[in-house]
């Protein structure tokens, strides 16, 4: 039996690498010498945290670290990566404005800024790029991109003529948009990378869904949604871009503000991935995929890892493992997938469950695996 384990990582707990090759080792404790079995660790990501990583894995990229600044305007050091001919530019969002970088406590999506985005890109225009991928995920923001944009020369006043501070917190201010002197080369092909496909305002708009998850009230939120109708608003004067479109509510609307500061053609970010990768060459050798994230839930059939291997496993079963199992059988059935099963061996806290990510992964992918070597 041909296996091939395509995961993403468990976040907070385990890269898609180590997950894979956690159910390797279950599968292959299963089978032992009952009947012949071939495993192919394919690690993959959505388009967020993780990109880069996983690229490097299938693509042999060059990383670069550069000098940037986090949501908060805090000096760091950030990585991006380049193709061998240095063509091309990987750029995940959350290297400069993720979440993961800021302590819980420090979490405010008003305050928060891709002022670092735009530091990345610049320093990779500066290096040659003809072409930038941008990987839309895992943000602490809710600025539209007007931080990015600010790194780009891009200019934002209220009313009175003051310049603002790119952040979410000033989308509300905003009275005119100016464009930089100096324009970004028309050559430079830029393209997003999307792990959801939410619109950019509404109850499933980028502050709707997702400012919640990085410390957002509900006071929070109305004001944020307000805002980004205000920046569309001004942005209309310049160029009109669809913000009903899919993925443009990704990373605190940053999908949005990619197509409108740069120009930027936004993809599935697993659909890209896979393509990148060469999935579709893997899972014809396969007879079973198993896939798997930390939380399978209603938001996975709308962009994520699992929804996009499903589409493209060519009628083959596919098997899902996750840390929470949140959908009920209709729902799994309507996604695709043969069965999911969740990794939890019993009760515990979150903390014990990361801890153990690794070995309920394995314990989890046997028990599998001995149902499979039965066939």
């Amino acid at each position: 039996m041909n296996i091939l384990i395509a995961c993403d990582s468990f976040k907070d707990a385990l890269a898609a690498p180590a997950v894979c090759e956690a159910i390797e080792r279950g599968l292959q404790r299963a089978f032992g010498t009952k009947g012949s079995l071939t495993t192919k660790a394919f690690p993959l990501a959505d388009g967020g945290e993780g990109m880069a990583a996983i690229l490097h894995h299938h693509l042999g990229l060059r990383s670069v670290e550069v000098a940037v600044h986090d949501a908060l305007f805090r000096p760091i050091q950030a990585t991006y990566s380049i193709s061998a001919d240095g063509n091309t530019a990987f750029i995940e969002m959350a290297q400069a404005a993720g979440l993961q970088l800021l302590k819980e406590q420090e979490r405010n999506v008003l305050k928060t800024s891709t002022y670092g985005v735009g530091e990345i890109i610049a320093d990779a225009i500066q290096k040659g790029a003809k072409r930038i991928v941008v990987g839309l995920g895992g943000s602490a923001t809710n600025d539209l991109g007007m931080g990015m944009a600010t790194a780009l020369g891009w200019r934002f006043f209220d009313q009175n003529g003051q310049e603002l501070i790119a952040n979410g917190e000033n989308l509300l201010q905003i009275a005119e948009i100016i464009p930089p002197s100096k324009p970004l080369p028309e050559s430079i092909i830029f393209e997003t990378m999307s792990d959801v496909a939410n619109p950019l305002l509404g109850e499933t708009g980028a502050a709707g869904v997702y400012a919640p998850q990085k410390g957002a009230d509900a006071k929070a939120v109305d004001y944020l949604e307000r805002g980004a109708k205000n920046f569309v608003t001004h942005a209309h004067k310049i160029r009109v871009i669809d913000d009903a479109a899919k993925g443009m509510g990704a990373a605190g609307g940053l999908g949005y503000g990619a197509a409108f500061f740069l120009g930027a053609k936004n993809h599935s970010g697993i659909d890209m991935m896979l393509n990148l990768t060469g999935f579709d060459a893997e899972a014809a050798k396969a007879d079973v995929i198993i896939t798997g994230e930390g939380k399978l839930d209603s938001q996975t059939a709308n962009g994520k890892l699992i929804a996009g291997i499903v589409t493209r496993a060519q009628q083959k079963p596919v098997i899902a493992l996750c840390g929470a199992l949140m959908v009920d059988p209709e729902a799994l059935l309507e996604m695709g997938l043969t069965a999911a099963f969740s990794i939890a061996q019993g009760p515990g806290s979150l903390v014990d469950a990361i801890a153990l990510t690794a070995f309920n992964l394995e314990q989890t992918a046997f028990n599998v695996g001995r149902i499979l070597s039965t066939k």
